[in-house]
C-alpha cells in the first residue's frame, strides 16, 4: 500500500512540479544563510520590541537567563523512554534555540559555540529512532535552524558533519517504507514530520537540490490533507495541547518556505487555518485552565503561547494576542512549546503590540469533525462564567469516550471538569494496547478514557458506540437565553433518539436538557466529574462546595430521578489516581421516552 501510495504521489508531482514548485536548479542557488523563517529586519525589529514592551522584555529575560543556566550543563545522550526518543530530540531543540537565539541578539559566540557543541553531540546519536518518527522530526529541525541561523559562527568542520547528520539520519529516514506512513495521516504527525523534513531538505538545498526539491514537493502534497482538518471553523480535533503542536511546526514550515522559496504555496489559506486562533484562545477558560477533552493536558495555571503572534500578524488582529500578554504583565510565565518560544519571539516582534484590544466575540462555535461549542463571560477578570462543549466522536485520533461532556466555570469555581489526559508512558510500560481503537479495546477500559467518568449521558454500565459521531444541530442566541443543541443518538444502541441542549440564562446559570426516546426499557446516567465535595440533600438535589462557593445540582424528569455520588478511584492497577475528585449525577429509568432537566443554581 506504501509503494502504490509513493507512485500515485510521485506521479502527480511530475504531473504539477514544473506549474506549481520551484526547479531544481532553484534549490541550487537559494539565498545565503539563515534563510529559515528569518527575515532580514527581524532581529533588529525584535530588539526594538524588547526596548519597547515590558512584556517582550520579560520574554527575552526568559530566555537569556534559560541559556546562561543551561550552558554548563553536559550535552543530551542518546536515552530512550518506552519507544520513544523524543524527551531528548525535544530538548536539542530547545536547547539549539536558545542558544542560536541568544547569540543572534547579543553577538555573543560562546552560545553559538555552546550549540555547536550540542548539535554535534546529537550528530554522533547511532540514530534518532526513526521507528518512531516525530523523534527524528524534531531533531532535523533542531540541527536544520541551528546549522542555518549560526552557518557564519559554525566551524567549516561542524557545518559538514551537522549537514551529513541532517541527510543521513534525518532526510533519508523518511524514505524507508516503514516509516513514511505520516505522508498519509491527517493529524500532528503529518505536520510534525513534514515539517522536519522540509526544514532538512531547505537547510542543506545546494548540498542535495534534487533532493531537496523531491522533500518539498512531496511534504506540500502531502500536507493538504491535514490542513483540511481545520475545516470549516479552525477547531483541531485533537484539542488544544495538540493544536500547539502540530499547528507550530505547520507555521513554521509555512515561514520556512515563504523564507527560502519566496511562496507559502497558500497553505495559510487552507479553510479554517486562520479561525484556528481563535479556536485556542476559547480553550482556555477565565481562571486559566483548558478545555481538556480527548488527550489534552490537565494545565491549571493560564500559559502562554507564542505562536498565537504568528496569526496576529498574519490576521492583523491583535485580539488573537490579548490574553496571554494581559497575564504577562505580572502573571507567571508558562510557555506552550517552550522549545520554540524563540522563532514565538520573532513572531510577536512583527505584531502591533501598541493596539491590544479584548476579542470582539465571547461565543466560539466551531463545526467539524469536533464541533465545539463555547461561551465565555468576558476577557477581564478569573471570575468570568466559562462553558465548553463537545460533540466529534471516540474514533478520532487521540479522542476519548467524551462526546457530549462539557466543563463549567461560575464564580471563579470550575464546577465540571474533566479528567484528562494519562501519560500514554504509564499505560504503554505495563502492556495496555493502548492504540487499538476497536469496539472492545482495552483502550476504552482505561479509566479516563471510558464514558464512566467524562461529564455526559451513558446507558448505565455500557460504553459509548466508538465509531458513532455527534453532531451540533443547532445553537441560539436572544436576550433571554443563549446556547447549543447536539445529536448524541449514535452513541447509544438501544435509542432512538438523544438529544442534548444546554442552556445559558441571563444570570448564566447552566440547565442541560436530555431528551431520549428508546427502543427498548434502559436506564439512563447522567454523570458529572467535579472536584467539589458532594453530598445528596433531596430526591432530586445535589450540593457542591468548592473554595467557599455552593452549588446546587436539580434535576426535573416525569420518571423517577436517583441521585448519586461515585468515587474516581481507578479501577485498574495501571489506571492513573484521580485524587479529589468524584461523580456526581443522576439515574433514570427509560420506558420509551424521558426529558432530562438538570438546572445548576448558585446556593447560600
Amino acid at each position: 500500500m506504501i509503494r502504490l501510495f509513493l507512485l500515485l504521489l510521485f506521479s502527480a508531482i511530475i504531473s504539477t512540479a514544473q506549474a506549481q514548485y520551484p526547479t531544481v536548479e532553484h534549490y541550487s542557488r537559494l539565498k545565503p544563510h539563515p534563510r529559515l523563517i528569518l527575515r532580514s529586519d527581524d532581529v533588529a525589529r525584535l530588539k526594538q520590541a524588547v526596548d519597547t514592551s515590558p512584556q517582550m522584555a520579560r520574554l527575552d529575560n526568559y530566555i537569556l537567563t534559560r541559556a546562561d543556566k543551561e550552558i554548563e550543563k553536559p550535552v543530551a545522550v542518546y536515552k530512550k523512554q518506552g519507544k520513544r526518543l523524543l524527551s531528548v530530540s525535544r530538548q536539542v531543540l530547545e536547547r539549539v534555540l536558545m542558544w542560536s537565539y541568544a547569540y543572534l541578539v547579543t553577538d555573543d559566540k560562546s552560545y553559538a559555540q555552546r550549540a555547536e557543541k550540542e548539535m554535534l553531540a546529537s550528530a554522533a546519536f547511532e540514530n534518532w529512532n526513526p521507528s518512531h518518527f516525530l523523534d527524528v522530526a524534531e531533531m532535523t529541525t533542531a540541527l536544520a535552524l541551528g546549522y542555518d541561523w549560526l552557518y557564519d559562527a559554525l566551524s567549516e568542520q561542524a557545518r559538514e558533519v551537522i549537514a551529513q547528520a541532517i541527510l543521513q539520519k534525518g532526510i533519508l529516514g523518511a524514505e524507508n517504507e516503514r516509516q513514511m506512513w505520516f505522508y498519509k495521516s491527517n493529524h500532528n504527525w503529518n505536520q510534525v514530520c513534514n515539517c522536519g523534513m522540509v526544514l532538512g531538505a531547505l537547510a542543506i538545498a545546494e548540498r542535495e537540490p534534487e533532493l531537496a526539491a523531491k522533500m518539498v514537493e512531496k511534504s506540500l502534497l502531502s500536507n493538504g490533507g491535514v490542513m483540511k482538518t481545520y475545516a470549516p471553523d479552525g477547531v483541531y480535533y485533537e484539542g488544544s495541547g495538540y493544536w500547539s503542536y502540530g499547528t507550530w511546526f505547520e507555521v513554521v514550515m509555512i515561514e520556512a518556505l515563504r523564507s527560502a522559496l519566496g511562496h507559502s504555496f497558500d497553505l495559510e489559506k487552507s479553510e479554517g487555518f486562520l479561525q484556528s486562533a481563535d479556536f485556542v484562545n476559547f480553550m482556555t477558560a477565565p481562571s486559566g485552565r483548558t478545555f481538556n477533552y480527548s488527550d489534552c493536558g490537565s494545565s491549571i495555571k493560564k500559559s502562554q503561547n507564542p505562536l498565537l503572534g504568528w496569526f496576529a500578524a498574519e490576521r492583523g488582529d491583535m485580539g488573537c494576542i490579548y490574553d496571554d500578554f494581559r497575564s504577562l504583565e505580572s502573571g507567571e510565565i508558562r510557555i506552550e512549546e517552550r522549545r520554540m518560544l524563540p522563532i514565538g519571539m520573532f513572531f510577536l516582534s512583527r505584531c502591533n503590540l501598541a493596539a491590544l484590544a479584548a476579542p470582539l466575540s465571547n461565543i466560539y462555535i466551531g463545526q467539524g469533525e469536533q464541533p465545539i461549542y463555547i461561551y465565555r463571560g468576558g476577557w477581564q477578570t478569573k471570575n468570568d462564567t466559562y462553558l465548553a462543549t463537545k460533540g466529534g466522536s471516540a474514533s478520532l485520533n487521540h479522542g476519548h469516550m467524551d462526546a457530549g461532556s462539557f466543563v463549567y466555570e461560575k464564580d471563579g469555581v470550575r464546577w465540571s471538569i474533566d479528567l484528562g489526559m494519562q501519560n500514554y508512558y504509564s499505560l504503554e510500560s505495563k502492556g495496555v494496547k493502548l492504540w487499538d481503537r476497536k469496539q472492545n479495546s482495552q483502550r476504552w477500559d482505561v479509566y479516563r478514557l471510558s464514558a464512566e467518568p467524562h461529564s455526559t449521558l451513558t446507558i448505565k454500565g455500557e460504553k459509548h458506540i466508538v465509531d458513532a459521531r455527534v453532531t451540533m444541530v443547532n445553537t441560539f442566541e436572544n436576550e433571554k437565553k443563549w446556547g447549543v443543541t447536539y445529536d448524541m443518538t449514535e452513541l447509544f444502541e438501544p435509542l432512538t433518539k438523544s438529544e442534548r441542549t444546554f442552556v445559558m440564562d441571563v444570570n448564566e446559570n447552566l440547565t442541560v436538557i436530555d431528551n431520549v426516546i428508546s427502543s427498548k426499557p434502559c436506564t439512563i446516567r447522567w454523570t458529572m466529574c467535579t472536584n467539589a465535595t458532594a453530598k445528596i440533600v433531596g430526591k432530586n438535589k445535589i450540593l457542591l462546595e468548592q473554595a467557599g462557593k455552593r452549588m446546587l445540582l436539580r434535576a426535573n424528569s416525569s420518571r423517577h430521578i436517583v441521585p448519586f455520588i461515585l468515587s474516581n478511584d481507578p479501577p485498574h492497577s495501571y489506571d492513573a489516581p484521580n485524587p479529589n475528585s468524584c461523580r456526581v449525577g443522576f439515574d433514570v429509568s427509560v420506558r420509551k421516552k424521558v426529558k432530562l432537566f438538570v438546572q445548576f443554581a448558585p446556593a447560600r
